[in-house]
């Protein structure tokens, strides 16, 4: 299997060689938890409130992407000293390893389900079987199966990054956001070149993190109040009419006929609002209204988790801060439990089977997880090169 080294690579501090953003790693931990629960997709289950069934107008796929630029920004800043060379060859091996393991998974996920003929395990197997085409398409690309699919986005989004983190070294971030405007404003269908926005916008905070902290810091304690208090609540606010739609909603199409009059008018004038607002809401091609959406609430997720953090690693017994702190192996995890339990899945389920499935996948991935973290010491000592060759120049620690 090819041995990643993102997530050790990729760690965040407060200050340059201080301790990680806590805060960060328990968000991203709850991002996968979210996927995770919305790829086993068994709905109802209980665990779907709080994921909103991957029906919400934002989804925690665009806070994996942005997470990803963010720490790219930021933890690359911090090794720019070594000069442009090293982080351009640097993040290159990234984007080889991202493509490899990407080329993998999505032959491997292909060659089981057609082996164990179970192409309904997920949609996107196609129908004639060619092997020297699949494997060509894989190869460009063009055809990805399997829940790691995200994998050959990052890998473009990788290749490119060194290339926006030279602007933003020359502080030309400006130039970094207009050519990502314009890639996105030519979007077409493109799914890479609609989410690149969400990973630039990252990679921007990233990097210009310390100097929004303390520009954030130097605001009167009374506006910064007022200013939280006015996303939280925005943020709570077009959440809760997203989750209505959802949960509320769809219960009242589903019982159209027997609504009364009034409750028809209300229902039809709301799947008018919701098909408007969903023109602009575009998952794939990342709509207007989604960008915008996704910022506010990512904002107030911050300031949230940020304010409780304490508490919230207390509650989650560390399991979130553990997932986000190994973020790439868990996504890759992910896509093998779930892939495994779409196959084992019987046709029908109720709430409480649903309940106990998608529990014991959580369960699953918190423990391979918590397994890789225990083996990891002896893995690097073993990857350990002779003092001699960790001295020469250009080696740096990682």
């Amino acid at each position: 299997m090819v041995k990643l080294k993102l997530d050790q690579d990729i760690t965040l501090a407060t200050q340059p060689g201080s301790q990680r953003i806590r805060a960060f790693d328990i968000i991203r931990g709850y991002f996968l938890v979210v996927i995770l629960i919305d790829h086993i997709e068994l709905y109802p289950s209980g665990w779907d409130l709080f994921t909103g069934r991957g029906r919400l107008l934002v989804s925690a796929a665009e806070g994996f992407f942005f997470m990803s630029g963010l720490l790219v920004g930021l933890v690359y800043r911090r090794r720019i000293a070594q000069g442009m060379k090293f982080i351009f060859a640097k993040m290159w091996r990234r984007a080889v390893e991202l493509y490899i393991a990407s080329v993998f998974f999505t032959l491997l996920y292909t060659v089981t389900a057609v082996f164990l003929n179970h192409p309904s395990v997920k949609d996107g197997l196609y129908t004639i079987i060619n092997w020297p085409h699949i494997i060509k398409e894989t190869l460009l690309m063009r055809y990805g199966y399997g829940w790691a699919d995200f994998l050959d986005r990052f890998a473009i989004l990788m290749f490119m990054a060194p290339f926006g983190f030279y602007l933003l070294f020359k502080r030309k971030w400006w130039l970094l956001a207009a050519a990502s405007l314009i890639a996105w404003a030519f979007r077409g269908d493109s799914f890479t070149l609609s989410w690149q926005i969400i990973f630039t916008l990252g990679m921007v905070v990233g990097y210009h993190w310390h100097e929004l902290t303390a520009r954030w810091r130097s605001v009167k304690a009374q506006t910064r109040s007022r200013l939280k208090r006015l996303t939280v609540w925005a943020a709570a606010i077009t959440f809760a009419l997203s989750y209505a739609s959802v949960y509320i909603l769809s219960v009242l199409n589903e019982r159209w006929a027997h609504l009364p009059a009034w409750g028809q008018s209300f229902t039809g004038h709301w799947n008018s609002v919701n098909t408007w607002v969903w023109l602009y809401s575009q998952k794939w091609t990342m709509g207007p209204v989604r960008i915008v959406l996704f910022m506010l609430w990512f904002g107030a997720l911050f300031m949230i988790v940020r304010r409780y953090e304490a508490r919230i690693f207390r509650y989650s017994h560390g399991f979130l801060e553990l997932l986000g702190r190994n973020s790439l192996f868990v996504y890759i995890a992910h896509s093998m439990i779930v892939f495994i339990f779409k196959l084992l899945l019987p046709t029908s389920t109720n709430i409480g089977e649903n309940f106990l499935i998608t529990g014991a996948a959580l369960a699953c991935l918190i423990a391979v997880t918590v397994i890789y973290k225990r083996l990891q010491p002896s893995i690097h000592f073993r990857a350990k090169r002779p003092q001699s060759l960790r001295t020469l120049p250009g080696s740096v620690k990682s």
